[in-house]
């Protein structure tokens, strides 16, 4: 079977863990958050590369096939610099701003300081030139997200996002996805994130991978995931098999992991 690290500054690559595991039904995943240090937004970048390389090479450890960063922080601090240390391939997050000037005009990017700063996102606004970005750093949002979900912390959107008229939104952070349709209504608009492309981008990456090794993905079968549909008690059992939590805080991420698998929050 092959295996799969997932990495986050805490519990938004969840929401990534969830869309992999639906994609890619024969594999086994590790989940790495590192709730103690989220969010990683603003803190400085040398931290973050050194919090990013220590979860890579606890996956080097479990000899993983591959890895997600399923963090838009740590993709735009130091993918490249992953991908240049480890020998299994690297996937990053990219906010999802090539859906949403495919049908929309005037996007609301919302996303973290270091992510907004960044040359990836940059490059992104390249492509896309007959569309208007406005581009909103949001220091405290994801920190927020993790408190509410977490420990229960009273969360008003509101007082964190722009007052703005967009016809499009997109996520930059995996946190906020959480809340993707509280922002939806917030905005009376599409929202877009880069949940989907992110596990479509490890399952192309993975399939090269499996091909060179020879290692079957489809000896292990589980009900498909669907954030509609209420939980099963055989869903449950069969994703726990899939799924390992490492770090510190594998208790707490094991926890929200299955009882917002639903994701009936956002």
């Amino acid at each position: 079977m092959a295996c799969v690290g997932v990495f986050d500054s805490g519990i938004g690559g969840l929401n990534v863990l969830a869309a992999c595991m639906q994609r890619l039904p024969g594999c086994r995943f590790y989940y790495y958050g590192d709730n103690v240090h989220a969010p990683y937004g603003a803190r400085p970048k040398e931290e973050i590369v050194r919090f990013t390389r220590h979860a890579m090479r606890v996956f080097a450890s479990m000899r993983v096939d591959a890895a997600v960063l399923a963090c838009n922080t740590a993709t735009a601090v130091c993918v490249e610099e992953m991908r240049s240390e480890f020998s299994f391939p690297v996937v990053g997050m990219e906010p999802a701003l090539r859906p949403a000037a495919a049908s929309c005009r005037d996007v609301l990017v919302l996303a973290t300081p270091h992510t907004i700063a960044s040359e990836r996102l940059r490059s992104l606004i390249l492509r896309a030139p007959a569309c208007r970005f406005t581009l909103a750093a949001l220091p405290d949002l994801a920190g927020e997200i993790e408190r509410c979900l977490t420990c229960g912390t009273p969360l008003t959107l509101s007082d964190h996002l722009p007052d703005v008229s967009p016809d499009g939104v997109v996520l930059g952070c995996t946190h906020y996805v959480f809340f993707r349709r509280e922002i939806a209504r917030f905005y009376g608009c599409p929202v877009f994130d880069g949940v989907q492309g992110t596990a479509n981008r490890l399952a192309a990456v993975l399939s090269e991978v499996l091909e060179e090794q020879k290692i079957g993905t489809d000896d292990h079968h589980c009900p498909t995931w669907n954030p509609n549909n209420c939980l099963t008690k055989k869903y449950i059992k069969c994703q726990k098999n899939r799924v390992i939590f490492l770090g510190n805080s594998k208790n707490i991420n094991k926890k929200t992991f299955f009882s917002n698998i639903c994701f009936t929050s956002n």
